[in-house]
């Protein structure tokens, strides 16, 4: 986590000036970098001092009051939570909560919030009083917690939990877990019901949505959508139908034919119906040939349900359909391409409002017109009129006079601009900088398939954490530069334009960010339990040779290896071995993605006896040693 001065911030209703105070409620204050520095004796213009250490916001999600008062953000970059007068356009105070916020909500009184801490792994609970955050406590909830939701009376949290694939029930009172249901992979978007009867999770990486009986606690259903990197979920106001906001991958090589058809990636809505009928989705394809929508990632729909808006962080935008005149033109249980044809020439039901920035979260105020968006890059809150579909006031967070290199990579990473007619960005792929689990024919690696689901040349989505120390780079490992590998992907992968030497120097600035988060099966003092010990040794054995080519301190050696998974075709031959670093979360495994489990590759096509050639089996025990060693990695 980076170090640094925290304040608190004040902005005047222009949301052009700002004071800066000290953040003397703040109890992380100290603990960031020693005593906050003294206001400016200009209240309006910052000292030098302090601006130095002005943090960007980012913030990634929000939170509305029921009566439209007052707003919450979570500010990923940060690690705060801003209040924020939504109406007066202001911010009221921010307060230091912890390690990448990802989630808010709010109780109906407005008197209670809370919010999770992705890299922090704790729920945090804040009291609102006289326009003031304090954080009254945390509970720690389990690896990776993102989406979040909050009862009325905010006596009770339900947190979607990633990495441990659970969703989990607080008591925020008693501050402790009273239950946790598994969910599918990566549960991350999530969704309360308004009489609190259901929740709707949105699982990121297993094409699933579960529905959960929120009363009864346990899972009603699971569904499949058909679906991939689910985002933002809402529930409608009668609490029957539910809608997120997803990528579709489609599975073929990435050509500008094949790209502009919608034949490799497409972004929808997709409708669920949360009471069991049938058909259990539908869905609204987004993309315009041409011009296509990228990263869909926050949805909303009006108290009439006349009205559904879509933010796409990639294409800068939010999307606002509209049914009070003609029902929209849902496909049942399967996709379009493209958007469907009638909306094109149908200025009242489907409009595009160009933001800029990374739009993410958003919220409809109780009149159905009034949208808020917590748009990321722009370090703001944004207010869209849904009726005239126009952008009426950007309420600033705060953030850096400057953009530093890494975060002009950063913008770089989200901006799908970049790719051919704009249909998918760096972050579509490599989600948060991560993988999101999925295999695509990107040719890179010197062929291309003809049919759509041969494997052979699809490869799996890396993650990019760490992966400016991991050369060489692509799963065969020809390409020993990863500023000609950046080129590579922006011309080939996204057949875009050739990036500037500038762009490709700022976008390995951001990737030399990406870092992994604390790894939860590791003992409470870091440490490795009896299991994976076990494991450690049998790693080095001779018996697994494992650390033959996973050494060093990347757990990788660099070199390509003979591994029998070529294919006689190859044009490259071996395969150059990825860090193990964070291996619990990089499933599936393998090159193509065919081993859906570390058991999995270990009994199967990588076993430990096919990669040394003695033909020695590990016994059950020794595998699951393995698998503990390798997972505390």
């Amino acid at each position: 986590m980076i170090r640094r001065r925290f304040r608190a911030r004040v902005v005047n209703g222009l949301g052009a000036m700002v004071v800066l105070i000290l953040a003397a409620v703040v109890p992380w204050a100290l603990v960031r970098g020693g005593d906050a520095p003294r206001p400016s004796p200009n209240p309006a213009v910052p000292s030098p001092s302090t601006s130095r250490d002005e943090p960007h916001r980012s913030p990634i999600a929000l939170a509305l009051s029921a009566d439209g008062t007052r707003l919450l953000t979570a500010n990923q970059t940060a690690g705060s939570v801003s209040l924020v007068d939504p109406k007066a356009g202001r911010v009221l105070h921010e307060l230091l909560t912890g390690e990448k916020p990802a989630g808010v909500a709010l109780s109906r009184d407005g008197r209670r919030g809370v919010v999770t801490h992705w890299y922090g792994y704790d729920l945090g609970v804040l009291e609102l009083k006289d326009d003031r955050l304090s954080l009254a406590g945390r509970i720690e909830v389990g690896p990776e917690p993102r989406g979040v939701a909050l009862t009325a009376d905010g006596a009770t949290a339900f947190v979607a939990v990633g990495a441990s694939n659970e969703v989990v029930r607080v008591d925020v009172n008693a501050r402790k877990v009273t239950g946790r249901l598994a969910a599918g992979r990566e549960p991350r978007g999530l969704a309360l019901a308004p009489d609190g009867s259901r929740l709707l999770v949105g699982n990121a990486r297993s094409q699933t949505v579960t529905v959960i009986d929120a009363r009864a606690w346990r899972v009603e259903r699971t569904i499949p959508i058909d679906g991939d990197n689910l985002r933002q979920v809402a529930i409608a106001p009668d609490g029957k139908t539910g809608y997120v906001a997803n990528m579709k991958n489609r599975g073929f090589p990435t050509t500008r034919n094949n790209i502009d058809l919608g034949w490799v990636l497409g972004q929808r809505l997709t409708r669920v119906d949360l009471g069991g009928g049938s058909p259990s989705f539908a869905t609204l394809s987004l993309d315009v040939r041409g011009k296509a929508a990228a990263d869909a990632h926050g949805v909303a729909v009006s108290p009439d349900q006349k009205l559904l808006a879509v933010s796409c962080g990639g294409t800068h935008e939010v999307m606002i359909f509209r049914a009070d005149r003609q029902r929209l033109p849902w496909r049942a249980e399967s996709s379009r391409d493209l958007i469907s044809p009638e909306l094109l020439n149908d200025d009242h039901r489907f409009r595009r409002v160009l933001l800029g920035g990374r739009p993410t979260e958003l919220a409809l105020a109780a009149d159905g017109k009034t949208l808020y968006v917590a748009n990321y890059l722009a370090d703001a809150i944004q207010v869209v009129d849904a009726d005239s579909a126009r952008l009426v006031r950007t309420i600033p967070l705060g953030g850096p006079r400057t953009l530093s290199l890494a975060r002009r990579g950063e913008v770089l990473f989200h901006d799908a601009a970049r790719s051919f007619n704009q249909w998918y960005s760096c972050h579509t792929c490599h989600s948060d900088g991560h993988t999101n689990g999925l295999d695509f024919d990107t040719l890179n690696d010197g062929r291309q398939d003809l049919s759509t689901f041969h494997q052979r040349s699809r490869k799996k989505v890396p993650t990019l954490r760490r992966v400016t120390r991991t050369g060489p780079w692509t799963w065969h490992g020809w390409q020993t530069s990863l500023e000609d590998a950046m080129v590579e992907s922006f011309t080939k992968s996204m057949q875009g334009p050739k990036p500037a030497a500038e762009d490709v120097k700022a976008l390995v600035a951001y990737l030399a960010t990406l870092d992994y988060p604390k790894n939860p099966f590791r003992q409470p003092d870091g440490g490795l339990s009896p299991s994976a010990q076990r494991g450690r040794d049998l790693f080095r054995s001779a018996k697994t040779a494992c650390n033959t080519c996973h050494r060093g301190p990347e757990l990788t050696d660099g070199k390509i290896h003979i591994v029998g998974l070529e294919e006689p075709d190859d044009a490259y031959r071996g395969y150059n071995p990825p860090s193990l670093r964070g291996v619990y979360d990089k499933d599936p495994y393998l090159h193509d993605g065919r081993s859906r489990t570390l058991r999995d590759a270990l009994k199967g096509p990588h076993s430990p006896e096919s990669v040394t050639g003695l033909g020695e089996e590990l016994t059950d025990s020794e595998l699951e040693d393995l698998i503990a060693y390798l997972r505390s990695l």
